[in-house]
């Protein structure tokens, strides 16, 4: 799979903000994401809304629009998210499916994704703590573009001050080398239904390795 076409790939499944997965928006309630990721080659900006119909079933929006290089490429999907199992306590699981279209630098086609989400709380002597693992499975109807990506979120949480998060994305396309992310940041809350998010970008391809990332989470 030519490099470009990899790239792309990537970027359109690196926005998904790291609650997202496992944990249903309850009925009436949402969730937002506002993110950029800039870097010395080009720059990346998402937009990302979630919102409970009901006590099973969360429906949202996703879009994407990343430029690298010289390398464009974007995405708009509608989803829906299911419960496996939500409990107070223990793993929550859930699985999503999503449909819409994606670009790749200016070739248009349609664009399904599949996903497979398991998170939880965790508790610590000093501070709660969760963890969140994406299990995804996307593909293009304009031929190769199918692949695997498995994304991972460990954060702490604090009621003051900043809290540490680590993300970790890895790609694997179905034909193609391995690729992967690491994303080390910061939570800052501004109130008690939004938080700042800002942090470093370290990845194992392109032009410029490193990056700064910006996001902005809203519940509502």
């Amino acid at each position: 799979m030519r490099l470009p076409l990899v790239l792309s790939l990537v970027y359109a499944l690196s926005t998904l903000p790291a609650l997202a997965g496992a944990w249903l928006e309850a009925e009436g309630r949402g969730f937002t994401s506002s993110a950029l990721r800039t870097r010395g080659s080009g720059q990346e900006v998402s937009g990302y809304i979630a919102y409970g119909v009901s006590q099973r079933l969360t429906f949202g929006l996703d879009l994407n629009q990343s430029t690298d290089a010289q390398n464009q490429s974007a995405h708009a999907l509608v989803f829906a998210r299911l419960p496996l199992r939500q409990s107070e306590t223990g793993w929550q699981l859930a699985f999503e499916m999503a449909a819409g279209f994606g670009r790749v630098e200016t070739q248009w086609s349609g664009m399904k994704r599949l996903g497979l989400s398991a998170g939880r709380g965790l508790s610590w002597p000093t501070r709660g703590a969760w963890v969140n693992f994406d299990l995804i499975r996307e593909w293009r109807e304009e031929g190769l573009a199918k692949a695997w990506k498995l994304d991972g979120a460990f954060g702490f949480e604090r009621k003051s001050g900043p809290a540490v998060i680590f993300r970790g994305e890895v790609f694997q396309p179905d034909a193609g080398a391995r690729i992967w992310k690491v994303l080390p940041g910061l939570r800052w809350r501004l109130s008690p239904k939004r938080e700042l998010l800002t942090g470093l970008e370290w990845r194992s391809f392109g032009q410029e390795r490193l990056g700064l990332t910006l996001e902005l989470w809203q519940r509502f």
